[in-house]
């Protein structure tokens, strides 16, 4: 007789366990959950690219770093590029990204060519040298003007950053990877001469 009370007593314990345990459980379905870890959008690190240039930059091209001390920023209907103006010492270039509406497009690091001199409306070939430049496309912009821009700073001239102006374009292509651009503000043009270039070939250390 003890042993079946032992028993009876033993299986009422467990009985009773089982019912605790699934009450347990229901409770905690029913319950709401709680809000998920997430960092706010503003302490995410977005990591800039070349293509996303700011005034102070640094550009390191060729082993030589280039301070980004001038910016245009330019729109014709919605399709937008930059050109900048990066420094080192007395060697002055232009990074012109993104004029091409379709895909990616190479980047073309170019030179301003003040001995070629355009009278007239731009003719639809160009030989400077022994490069024979062909007009590729052309049209007119809108264009913000930041920082330091060099020989287009009289445009700026008592004027807050971010100032606009209107240019149109001409962009000539050549065999292989030699480009000119021609732009025209107000009645005169600048040339400029150069190479396209890959984008891994330049690499971008952020301005503070």
């Amino acid at each position: 007789m003890p042993v079946i009370w032992f028993l009876l007593v033993l299986l009422a314990v467990i009985g009773g366990a089982a019912v605790v345990g699934v009450a347990a459980g229901e409770r905690r379905k029913s319950l709401p959950g709680g809000p998920q870890a997430a960092l706010p959008a503003g302490d995410r690190s977005v990591e800039r690219g070349v293509r996303d240039l700011r005034v102070d930059d640094v550009l390191t091209i060729d082993g030589v770093d280039f301070l980004v001390e001038g910016m245009i920023n330019y729109d014709e209907d919605g399709h937008r590029w930059v050109g900048a103006r990066v420094v080192d010492g007395s060697d002055v270039k232009w990074l012109i990204i993104g004029i091409e509406r379709a895909g990616a497009g190479a980047m073309r690091l170019v030179v301003q060519d003040d001995a070629t001199q355009i009278a007239g409306y731009p003719p639809e070939v160009l030989v400077i040298g022994d490069i024979r430049y062909t007009l590729d496309k052309r049209g007119a912009a809108t264009c913000a003007l930041h920082g330091d821009l060099g020989s287009l700073g009289a445009l700026k001239k008592d004027r807050p950053d971010g100032h606009v102006e209107r240019a149109r374009w001409w962009l000539y292509a050549a065999p292989g990877d030699d480009t000119l651009l021609l732009e025209q503000w107000g009645s005169d043009y600048r040339v400029l001469r150069g190479k396209k270039v890959g984008e891994g070939t330049i690499e971008l250390i952020p301005g503070s």
